[in-house]
């Protein structure tokens, strides 16, 4: 297995229920590399958000080996895997989940202080470096109730950026949004992509939207369908992260 995966899974299978078990995925394998931008398809109970769960550790395989950042996850207790959770992954939902009694600024930095760092200058000069990345410095004062819906999915976007994971998972991140704001996240999406070397894998119903990404995986009734590279994508090679 190479050293620069991000992802790499065996035979991943998911069932939930005992008296009646319920497939949700079955025996899925692939590897995401270091840098990749991807996107999952597939239709309504496909397993797209059963298999982001998985890899972003917020449920564990039936069966089946994933192994992130070179570390099998097998072999985690329940504090490893939040440390590694924390720390490796950031996650962009289709609702932002911001918290409205804090400032927008503030909700970017909430991710770093669940993980034990203490609230310094450093820590808000990250986060308002963030914001300005995504075009949002001038709301990084307001309150998260007082910006736009775009612009709450944009710092979502930041909030999940926050830690510098190497690996962003996004699940239908612009389901809530207008055509002009779901182009305006994905630009962004691409612009950490190339300027800090992020690895993306975002899930989507949208074949259009799948169509931006560089690599489209397609899952059908739980297991993985097919694995192509985008051809009609043209790929830039990404900076040096900002780690």
């Amino acid at each position: 297995m190479a050293d620069d995966l991000l992802v790499h899974a065996e035979g991943l299978s998911k069932v939930y229920g005992d008296v009646v078990p319920t497939p949700a995925l079955t025996d899925v394998s692939f590897s995401l590399g270091c840098h990749e931008f991807a996107s999952v398809i597939g239709r309504s109970g496909s397993g797209k958000s059963t298999l982001l769960n998985l890899i972003g550790l917020l449920d564990t395989p039936t069966s089946g080996r994933l192994v992130l950042n070179n570390r099998d996850t097998a072999g985690l207790d329940r504090d490893g895997r939040a440390k590694l959770r924390n720390t490796f992954v950031g996650f962009v939902f289709q609702f932002h989940h911001l918290l409205p009694e804090f400032s927008v600024i503030e909700n970017v930095y909430m991710p770093s202080l669940i993980r034990g760092d203490p609230q310094s200058t450093q820590l808000v000069d990250r986060a308002r470096e963030t914001l300005e990345t995504l075009a949002l410095g001038d709301v990084a004062d307001k309150n998260a109730n007082e910006i736009s819906g775009g612009q709450k999915q944009r710092v979502a976007v930041a909030r999940a950026l926050m830690n510098r994971p190497q690996l962003v998972l996004a699940d239908e991140p612009t389901g809530n949004l207008d055509t002009e704001n779901t182009d305006l996240v994905y630009e962004l999406f691409r612009k950490v992509n190339r300027e800090w070397g992020t690895g993306f894998l975002i899930v989507t119903h949208d074949r259009a939207i799948a169509q931006q990404t560089d690599r489209i995986l397609e899952l059908s009734d739980g297991r993985l369908l097919q694995d192509v590279a985008n051809p009609g994508v043209e790929r830039e090679a990404p900076a040096p992260g900002k780690r």
